[in-house]
C-alpha cells in the first residue's frame, strides 16, 4: 500500500508540532490526547488508542465511524447511515478536534476521514482539559498538515451496491524558501447501500495554510467543507407487535434489503469548519500554542416512519399508523484553547508544566414539526410494509421551535513531577464555568425569553496519576479522574421547573504498558471501575420532569497490541471485558441489573497484515480481520428480541504495480454471516449488519 503525504516540515525546532504514528506503522510514537504536547503513551496513565494513517488506508477506512469501530473498547450503534453513535465503557464517547473539545457532539455527522492523519482515543473522564463530558472518554481527530517537500497521492475506489469514490491529496511548499507550505484533500464519493433505495452523496475539500513566522514560531489555518446527502436512508426495521401471537415483539422476517421508510426521506448536512494555530517555542524550550475554530452545520431533515411503539401486526401485514415529520436547524460550535507548557526545575529535577484556558460555545437553533400522522388510505387501514416507499408527503408547516445556547469556560493546570528515577506523579485539576440556557422560537414569531438550563460555577475536576518504569520499556501506571457532567433536564419545582444537579463521579483505572522490538509494537492492560451518580430518571408524580435518583457502577478490563513484532507482520489486537450495574434507582427490580444493553461484555477486535521479503514478493501485501463480540440486548427484549454472539471476517490484500502505482481490495463480512448490528425499539432501530461487500481501490503516489 501506497503511504500517505509524510508530514514534514523544514529543519527546525517545529518539527515536533504534529502527533503522529511512525511512518507506515500500526503503532503510535506519541500522543497528545493525555495532555498538550505529545509525550509517549507509556507516560500516560490511561488507556490509549491511536489509529494510524496506515491503519485507515490499509483497512479502506472512510468515515469516523469506520475508524471508531476499529478501536477496542469503543461501540459503534448505526442511526441511519449518515450518523453514528459512539460508545465506550457504558456511555457516548465525546469528540475533539486537535485538543479543542466539542460539547454534545457524540452523536453528530462528523467530517469524512479524508481530512485528518490520525484517529486517538482515551478512554475514561478527561474533563481536566476539556470541562463537562462524560466519563466514557473523547476521541480526538488530528487534521493533516502541510509537507515540506511536494507531494501528492490520488485514489479511485468501486464496491458493492455502486459504491464509487474519488480522493486527492497534494501538498507542497508554495514560497518563502519553503516557510510557507501548503496542502489540499479532498473526496467525492456516492453510493447505494445494501437496503433498497438508500442512497448518498458526499463532497468534501480541506485546505491548510502553514507559514513558519520565524524558526521557532508556526501559523496555521485550515478550511472544511462537506457537503452529505442521504436519500431514503433507513433508520432499521420494526418489530412484530401483536400481544399473544407467537411473533410478538420478534425481529421481521424479511431480507435484509426491505426498506420500511418513504422514498421522500432526506437527510442533508452542510458543514463548513474554519480553524487557526499558532505556536511559539522559546529559546528554553517553553511552549505557548494558541487554537480556535468555528464550525457551523446546517441541517435538513424530513422523514416519516412508523408510529413509536407499535411495530408490524404480523396476521396483517400492516403498520396502524406512521409518523411524518420535518426539522430544519443550524448548529454553530466556537471553541479555543491557550496553553503554555515546559519544562521546570525543583528540588534537582527537571519537571514539566502545562496551565492554559479554554472556550466553547455550542448554539442550536431548528424548527419543525413533529407529528403528521397518517393511517392509511382509506383512513384507518394502516399500512402495508411493501408499500411504505409510497407514503405520501404531507405539506409541513412548522409548529414547534427551540434555541440552545451553552457556554463553557475553565483554567486547567497539568504536572508531570519526577518524585524519583522512574518514578512521575501526573497532577491536575480544572476549574470550570457552565451556562446552558434555551428559548422556544415557534410556532410564535417572538421568542420567549432564555430559560436557565444548567448553570455552574466555579467548580473544580482533580486528575491525578503515577506511572513508573519497571524497565525503560515498561511502565506500571494508577489513575483517578473526577467525573462532571452538567444536566439540562429539569426537576419538578411547582413551577417550570429547575435543571437538575451535575452528574458526578470518579474513576480509578490501574495498568501495564509496554512497547517492545525496538518500539514497534506498543501493548497495555488495564482494569478501571467508575461511578456515576445523580443520573435522571422520569419523575412518575409529574410526567415531564426528572429526579436524580440514579447511582450506577461500571467496571471492565481493557487489552491492547498494536504494531510490528518482526519485519513483514503489522498487526492490531483489543479485548475488551465490560459490566455495568445499577447501584441505586427509583425502580427497585432495575438494582443490580446492567445499565448499558448496547455494549456487549466481550468483545475481540484483531487485524493482522503480513507483507512478505522475499524478491518477487515483496510488492504485495496480505492481511485479515476479526471482530467478535458476545450477546447484546440493545432497545430489544431480553430471550426474544436480541443479538447473539458473533464473529466477522475481513480479507484485505494489494499489490504495487509500479513504484507510484497499487491497487488493492478488501472484504468485509467475508462469511456473509446475518446479524444485526443494532437492536432497537418496536418502531424502528432494528438494524442488519452490512452483507458480504468489496471495495477496489487504486492509489497513485507521486
Amino acid at each position: 500500500m501506497l503511504p500517505a503525504l509524510a508530514q514534514t516540515s523544514p529543519a527546525s525546532d517545529l518539527d515536533t508540532i504534529r502527533v503522529t504514528g511512525a511512518r507506515g506503522s500500526y503503532a503510535a510514537e506519541s500522543v497528545s490526547i493525555g495532555g498538550k504536547e505529545p509525550v509517549s503513551i507509556l507516560d500516560v496513565p490511561n488507556t490509549v488508542s491511536v489509529i494510524t494513517q496506515q491503519r485507515i488506508l490499509d483497512q479502506n477506512l472512510v468515515t469516523m465511524t469506520d475508524a471508531l469501530a476499529q478501536v477496542p473498547g469503543v461501540y459503534v450503534t448505526t442511526w441511519d447511515g449518515l450518523i453514528g453513535q459512539i460508545r465506550s465503557r457504558g456511555y457516548l464517547l465525546d469528540v475533539s478536534y486537535d485538543g479543542i473539545p466539542a460539547w454534545n457532539s457524540g452523536q453528530a455527522q462528523e467530517f469524512d476521514l479524508v481530512v485528518y492523519e490520525q484517529v486517538e482515543v482515551l478512554r475514561g473522564p478527561a474533563g481536566i482539559f476539556k470541562g463537562s463530558g462524560q466519563p466514557s472518554g473523547t476521541a480526538n481527530f488530528i487534521r493533516k498538515r502541510a509537507p515540506g517537500v511536494f507531494g501528492a497521492t490520488g485514489a479511485v475506489s468501486a464496491g458493492s451496491w455502486n459504491n464509487y469514490r474519488v480522493e486527492a491529496d497534494v501538498g507542497a511548499p508554495l514560497g518563502f524558501d519553503g516557510r510557507l507550505r501548503g496542502r489540499f484533500a479532498g473526496s467525492y464519493q456516492e453510493r447505494d447501500f445494501f437496503v433498497d433505495r438508500s442512497h448518498q452523496e458526499k463532497v468534501v475539500a480541506y485546505g491548510v495554510l502553514d507559514f513558519d513566522i520565524s524558526d521557532r514560531t508556526l501559523a496555521s489555518a485550515m478550511v472544511t467543507y462537506q457537503d452529505d446527502r442521504g436519500d431514503a436512508m433507513s433508520m432499521g426495521l420494526a418489530n412484530y407487535n401483536l400481544p399473544g401471537h407467537p411473533l410478538h415483539n420478534r425481529f421481521l422476517d424479511v431480507p435484509r434489503s426491505t426498506n420500511q421508510y418513504p422514498d421522500w426521506n432526506l437527510n442533508v448536512y452542510e458543514t463548513i469548519e474554519y480553524a487557526a494555530d499558532l505556536r511559539h517555542q522559546f529559546a528554553n524550550r517553553w511552549v505557548v500554542r494558541a487554537k480556535v475554530t468555528y464550525r457551523d452545520q446546517q441541517k435538513v431533515f424530513t422523514d416519516g416512519y412508523p408510529t413509536p411503539g407499535v411495530g408490524l401486526n404480523p396476521v396483517t401485514g400492516r403498520f396502524p399508523s406512521y409518523n411524518r415529520r420535518t426539522n430544519d436547524g443550524t448548529t454553530e460550535r466556537t471553541g479555543t484553547d491557550l496553553y503554555a507548557s515546559g519544562p521546570l526545575a525543583l528540588f534537582g529535577r527537571e519537571h514539566t508544566l502545562t496551565v492554559g484556558h479554554s472556550y466553547e460555545l455550542y448554539e442550536n437553533v431548528n424548527t419543525g414539526i413533529s407529528n403528521v400522522p397518517y393511517t392509511g388510505t382509506p383512513p384507518g387501514s394502516g399500512v402495508v410494509l411493501e408499500d411504505a416507499a409510497s407514503v405520501p408527503r404531507p405539506n409541513f408547516v412548522a409548529n414547534n421551535g427551540g434555541h440552545t445556547r451553552t457556554i463553557q469556560r475553565g483554567v486547567y493546570g497539568q504536572g508531570r513531577f519526577e518524585i524519583v528515577d522512574g518514578l512521575t506523579a501526573v497532577l491536575g485539576a480544572r476549574v470550570s464555568d457552565f451556562n446552558s440556557k434555551f428559548r422556544t422560537i415557534a410556532p410564535n414569531p417572538n421568542p420567549t425569553a432564555f430559560a436557565n438550563r444548567g448553570r455552574e460555577s466555579g467548580v473544580v475536576t482533580p486528575y491525578g496519576g503515577l506511572v513508573y518504569y519497571v524497565q525503560p520499556n515498561v511502565s506500571l501506571y494508577g489513575s483517578y479522574s473526577d467525573i462532571f457532567i452538567p444536566q439540562t433536564s429539569l426537576q419538578y419545582d411547582g413551577g417550570a421547573g429547575t435543571a437538575l444537579d451535575p452528574r458526578v463521579g470518579k474513576q480509578f483505572e490501574v495498568g501495564v504498558k509496554g512497547t517492545f522490538f525496538d518500539s514497534g509494537l506498543n501493548a497495555s492492560l488495564a482494569a478501571f471501575r467508575t461511578r456515576d451518580v445523580n443520573r435522571p430518571f422520569a419523575d412518575p408524580a409529574h410526567p415531564g420532569f426528572f429526579i436524580p435518583l440514579g447511582e450506577v457502577e461500571v467496571r471492565g478490563v481493557d487489552l491492547e497490541i498494536n504494531g510490528s513484532p518482526t519485519q513483514g507482520i503489522d498487526l492490531s489486537f483489543g479485548y475488551t471485558f465490560l459490566e455495568t450495574e445499577h447501584i441505586q434507582n427509583q425502580n427497585a427490580n432495575l438494582i443490580g441489573q446492567p445499565i448499558d444493553t448496547w455494549e456487549p461484555e466481550h468483545t475481540v477486535k484483531a487485524f493482522a497484515k503480513y507483507t512478505p521479503g522475499a524478491p518477487g514478493w515483496d510488492r504485495g501485501w496480505i492481511a485479515a480481520g476479526l471482530q467478535a463480540q458476545s450477546l447484546f440486548v440493545g432497545g430489544g427484549v431480553k430471550g426474544v428480541r436480541e443479538q447473539p454472539s458473533y464473529a466477522l471476517l475481513s480479507l484485505h490484500g494489494g499489490y504495487a504495480l509500479s513504484p507510484t502505482l497499487a491497487i488493492s481490495a478488501s472484504f468485509n463480512n467475508l462469511l456473509d454471516k446475518v446479524y444485526y448490528a443494532r437492536v432497537g425499539g418496536p418502531n424502528t432501530y432494528n438494524t442488519f449488519g452490512e452483507p458480504r461487500n468489496v471495495t477496489l481501490t487504486l492509489r497513485a503516489r507521486y
